[in-house]
């Protein structure tokens, strides 16, 4: 195929001499681009923040090598070389930059590239308006072809990747999952061999499995990558169970609408946590909230009413059937009916007029409903150690299948 600088008419000479001087402008300036670009891009893209294995030093060299393949097809009329950008491409998915990431490197290397050549056609005017269409269509096509090398290249070293160490990555992640290790090196290297940032937060996961085999969280690795975010994943004959890194609050919750949208059954979730050393403890939690009762997510509130909930799950659910035992004696709609009221009136801090409102009743219905909450169980929501086994019993009722 001909290459599309060959499909061009020649340029007149005055064009070209336009064209170099602009280039000559833009490579005097390459250093100072490089510099900014690379600010930015560990400023502004999350996992260049968090990503210990990506210096600066690294970044700003790359960016300085393809600023100068892009400025040198513009001066010289030459079809873009893209060698950088595939070097990149592949470097990059070696050391586990998810594509989105690297893509949004380029945007911000391209936007910054375009401003500084738009500042320099506003300010010198003796260019003329023939050269500068030149330069903006050579920029532009310059991108769309760094870009698409650059998409190819990581995908392809990607793929290869995924073929090579299919087998060795699953050992390595029922290694972390299951948290073997002897010392934080141990944990730290598992880490950076699974591409998984050594700094939280983290989510643990597991999710149940329908059939013997069949993955319940299917594609879901690769569909967190496409939001940026890494983990790793270990199929179980009964569980699959994961590490989600998610760097921020908007981040978990992205990966937990995520994990509602890819299963079709049950999923626990721990807290977040930071420390990687935690990922047993994390774990655990994740499979208490995944055998509680219903459907879809559930993720594990780790305030101390929760964990001493979850503590001991034999003595917590005898606990939990003693107090709550007539309530379950009702009619499944009474039942729930009396729950979720407590349960508001507790989310409300005991405060009536507040629960009333939540639940869209009169206030004097919330006191109704607790007086035969009171009734039933026999103890008292005025006094404080009554009310804190109710507390604990409903909490237990919420995590675990106390009438199985």
């Amino acid at each position: 195929m001909t290459p599309a600088s060959d499909l061009r008419p020649p340029e007149r000479p005055d064009l070209t001499a336009e064209l170099s001087r602009i280039g000559e402008v833009l490579a005097a300036r390459i250093d100072d681009l490089a510099d900014r670009v690379t600010t930015a891009i560990h400023r502004d893209i999350t996992y260049y923040q968090t990503a210990e294995h990506i210096p600066r030093d690294t970044t700003i060299s790359v960016v300085r090598a393809n600023f100068a393949e892009w400025v040198r097809a513009i001066t010289d009329d030459n079809d873009f070389e893209t060698t950088t950008a595939r070097s990149t491409g592949a470097s990059r998915a070696a050391l586990g930059v998810p594509l989105p990431a690297l893509m949004h490197a380029y945007r911000v290397g391209f936007q910054t590239l375009w401003q500084e050549f738009r500042s320099i056609a506003e300010s010198d005017q003796t260019f003329s308006r023939r050269a500068v269409f030149a330069a903006t269509e050579r920029i532009w096509s310059g991108y769309d072809r760094f870009a698409n090398e650059v998409a190819d290249a990581h995908r392809d070293a990607t793929n290869e990747q995924i073929r090579d160490d299919a087998a060795e990555r699953a050992a390595l992640t029922e290694h972390l999952l299951e948290g073997r290790f002897t010392s934080k090196t141990n944990l730290w290297e598992t880490a950076a061999l699974l591409q998984i940032p050594t700094r939280g937060p983290y989510l643990a996961v597991a999710a149940a499995t329908e059939v013997i085999g069949r993955q319940p969280l299917h594609g879901v690795e690769n569909k967190l990558r496409g939001l940026d975010l890494r983990s790793a994943w270990r199929l179980l004959p009964d569980q699959q169970i994961g590490l989600i890194h998610a760097p921020t609050p908007t981040a978990a919750d992205a990966a937990l609408q995520l994990l509602g949208r890819v299963t079709s059954g049950r999923v626990g979730v721990s807290a977040p946590f930071t420390e990687l050393t935690h990922i047993g403890r994390a774990l655990k939690y994740a499979r208490i909230s995944l055998a509680g009762p219903g459907r879809g997510v559930t993720q594990f509130d780790d305030s101390v009413l929760g964990i001493a909930a979850v503590a001991t799950p034999e003595v917590s659910t005898g606990l939990a059937q003693s107090v709550l035992h007539k309530l379950y004696e009702l009619a499944p709609p009474d039942r729930e009916l009396l729950i979720d009221t407590f349960r508001a009136w507790v989310h409300a801090d005991g405060n009536v007029g507040e629960t009333a409102d939540a639940l869209f009743v009169h206030r004097n219905t919330i006191r109704h409903r607790l007086r035969r909450i009171e009734t039933l169980t026999g103890r008292s929501t005025s006094s404080p150690r009554e009310l804190a086994e109710l507390c604990l019993a409903f909490e237990v009722d919420a995590r675990l299948n106390v009438t199985d």
